[in-house]
């Protein structure tokens, strides 16, 4: 097995974004266009990512509320006829 090293990884890395100017066609932009472009990805990247985390999170907690609710028939029934309970019941 190889020995990992600083110039290996660096190496590897620069290879990658070699790899990522080439695959997208960034190698022919300036550098203006490139920043402008890996920004634009940036943040579509960040937008998709919380909003992916808030899918996720809200779909576990359904699954998690229709496991330690009642039986389906009432949650049914008190969903689409708008009662609620009370802390008091």
């Amino acid at each position: 097995m190889r020995k990992l090293s600083f110039s290996h990884i660096g190496t590897w890395i620069r290879s990658k974004i070699f790899l990522y100017n080439v695959t997208y066609g960034l190698y022919m932009l300036d550098w203006w266009e490139r920043y402008l472009f890996n920004t634009i990805m940036i943040l579509l990247l960040c937008v998709l990512c919380y909003n992916g985390s808030r899918f996720a999170i809200e779909s576990l907690e359904r699954v998690i509320w229709n496991i330690s609710a009642g039986s389906h028939e009432d949650k049914f029934i008190n969903m689409h006829m708008g009662h609620r309970h009370s802390p008091t019941d």
